[in-house]
């Protein structure tokens, strides 16, 4: 008999159960099943492509990729000697449908831009022709992927000729010489480069930067900016300054150092203004482009989780070590106006913080040229707040950087003009 209660049990113990539920209010019932998860809620929508922008260059090209939402990703350099192409996976189920890619001109450097469907999302392929270096990096607010590459210089197209050479009457010797003579023409005069200096006025447009009561960075950066460019015109003729905005516009990190690579740059100066919550810490800083300090370390850590590759991860030291071509002379730029400013900016009982610090700001990779972020005061603080608002104190801040770039130039043969 007690080998036959277990199955007994069995048997009537879910007959049981269901009479017990049977007994329970009906607002118990509605109340346990509420408890089952719903399987027909609205699966979220899979990442999209938004956006490719180019901007090319004779000899290099930046590329930038925005998806709708961060995405895990993958790329790679595919070597194919004259037929080099980089590719760029972009995983979570991204889709690119509905998504054009951009026109790619004939004579660019780039030759084309191609999509396609993958297993885990989408891949970008860049048929970019012989590449030298490249660079991949991540940006956010935006998220989005940036990839440089630089390679052979373009040769300018043949002339065409017009049609086949029609045969004269032969020339005399005498003749021949004295077409000869008025065929050559006189070399032209030389003239001595303008040294060009990129001044980059930090934020604008929808972003402001540090704002403090109705001061905003955007504003202060751009009114010295200006005043660099207009001394340097009375001051140091030739010194020619360029900035990557001269007005409230808003230009993305990437497009800044391209700016300056346009106008083939000598020195890229990027200008801000710091903040912070004590109020009493003030004085100005500048940071010299390096990629040897720690924090550039700590960003190759960062690339480094987002590859799979190990040739893409060596590819990403290579390029970037090409940065090591300007470091000298970044550090160069940077004491010299870090010392000046120590002169100039006396009168105003500045403290100049200090000009040895090397760091990786996003705004100077890939700027092929000396770079320099300099962070001009604290709005923190409101005896700096106060006369980063005065005409006076910034004529001396530009007298003092401009001054500064002048004896480099005058002490030391730069990368850029050595043989």
């Amino acid at each position: 008999m007690r080998a036959v209660m277990p199955t007994l049990l069995c048997l009537f113990l879910p007959l049981l159960l269901i009479a017990e539920e049977a007994a329970l209010p009906i607002g118990d019932i509605i109340k346990t099943k509420a408890l089952v998860p719903d399987t027909d809620e609205p699966k979220k929508a899979a990442p999209r492509l938004e956006d490719i922008t180019l901007y090319e260059m004779n000899d290099s090209v930046r590329v930038v990729v925005r998806p709708s939402e961060k995405v895990d990703f993958k790329y790679d350099l595919l070597a194919g000697n004259a037929k080099d192409r980089i590719y760029i996976d972009l995983k979570n189920g991204l889709t690119a449908d509905g998504f054009t890619a951009p026109t790619v001109a004939a004579d660019s450097f780039l030759k084309a831009i191609r999509l396609g469907k993958r297993e885990e999302g989408t891949r970008i392929v860049l048929d970019t022709g012989k590449v030298e270096k490249y660079n991949v990096m991540v940006m956010d607010d935006p998220w989005r992927v940036v990839i440089d590459y630089i390679g052979a210089r373009q040769a300018p197209p043949a002339e065409k000729k017009s049609g086949p050479a029609v045969a004269g009457p032969e020339k005399k010797p005498e003749e021949k010489q004295a077409a000869q003579k008025t065929a050559v023409a006189p070399p032209p005069e030389k003239k001595e480069k303008h040294f060009i200096l990129v001044v980059d006025p930090g934020h604008g447009g929808k972003d402001p930067g540090a704002v403090r009561k109705n001061l905003q960075e955007k504003d202060i950066v751009l009114a010295l900016a200006k005043t660099v460019r207009r001394i340097a015109a009375k001051r140091h003729p030739d010194i020619e300054v360029v900035l990557t905005r001269d007005d409230d516009r808003f230009i993305p990190l990437e497009e800044r150092a391209i700016i300056a690579n346009r106008h083939d740059g000598d020195l890229f100066i990027s200008i801000h203004t710091n903040t912070y919550k004590a109020s009493e810490i003030a004085g100005v800083e500048l940071y010299h482009l390096n990629n040897r300090s720690d924090e550039y370390t700590d960003k190759l850590t960062r690339v480094e989780n987002q590859i799979t590759n190990t040739n893409s991860f060596l590819n990403t030291i290579l390029v970037d070590m090409t940065m090591s071509l300007y470091i000298g002379d970044s550090q160069k730029f940077a004491e010299s106006i870090g010392k000046r400013w120590q002169d100039t900016l006396a009168p105003f009982e500045t403290k100049i913080r200090d000009w040895r610090k090397g760091a990786l700001f996003f705004v100077l990779v890939g700027a092929r040229m000396p770079s320099l972020l300099v962070e001009v005061g604290f709005l923190s603080n409101p005896r700096e707040a106060k006369i980063l608002q005065k005409d006076k104190y910034l004529e001396a801040l530009a007298t003092g950087l401009l001054d500064a770039v002048a004896e480099v130039r005058k002490k030391h043969i730069l990368a850029k003009d050595r043989p």
